[in-house]
C-alpha cells in the first residue's frame, strides 16, 4: 500500500511540476511586462512635463525680454513675431534633455515642427489668461 501511494504520489509530483513551472514563468513574465509599462509610462510623463514645462518658460521669457519691448515702441511686425517664434524655438530646444529631443525625434517626427505648433499654442494660451486677467 505504501509502495502504491508512493507511486501516485511521484507520478503526482511529475505531472505538476511543468504546469507549476508554466504558471510560474508566467506569472513572472506579467509582473515584468507590468513593470516595464509602468516606467514606460512614467518616462513619458516625465518627458511630457519636461517638454511642457520648455514650452512655457520659452514663451514667457521670449515675450519678457523681445515682445514686449517691441510691442510697447509699436513695432511688433510679422517678422518681428516670426522672429519671436524664432527665438522661443530657439530656447525650448536649448531647454530639452537629448533624451527628450529623442523622444519627440521618434514619436512625433520633426521637433521644429512639433514644438512649433506647441509654442504657438502656449502664446495663445498666455494671451488668452493675460487678457482674461486685464478685463
Amino acid at each position: 500500500m505504501q509502495e502504491f501511494l508512493t507511486t501516485l504520489l511521484t507520478a503526482v509530483i511529475t505531472a505538476a511540476i511543468p504546469i507549476i513551472t508554466t504558471f510560474a514563468v508566467k506569472l513572472i513574465k506579467n509582473v515584468a511586462d507590468n513593470t516595464e509599462a509602468n516606467a514606460d509610462s512614467v518616462t513619458v510623463q516625465t518627458y511630457i512635463a519636461e517638454i511642457s514645462s520648455a514650452i512655457t518658460a520659452a514663451v514667457s521669457v521670449t515675450s519678457q525680454t523681445y515682445v514686449d519691448a517691441l510691442k510697447s515702441s509699436g513695432s511688433f511686425t510679422k517678422e518681428a513675431q516670426a522672429e519671436a517664434l524664432q527665438k522661443s524655438l530657439t530656447a525650448c530646444i536649448a531647454a530639452l534633455s537629448p533624451a527628450v529631443q529623442n523622444f519627440i525625434k521618434d514619436v512625433y517626427g520633426d521637433i521644429t515642427e512639433y514644438l512649433t505648433t506647441k509654442i504657438e499654442a502656449e502664446v495663445r494660451a498666455q494671451k488668452l489668461a493675460v487678457s482674461s486677467t486685464t478685463e
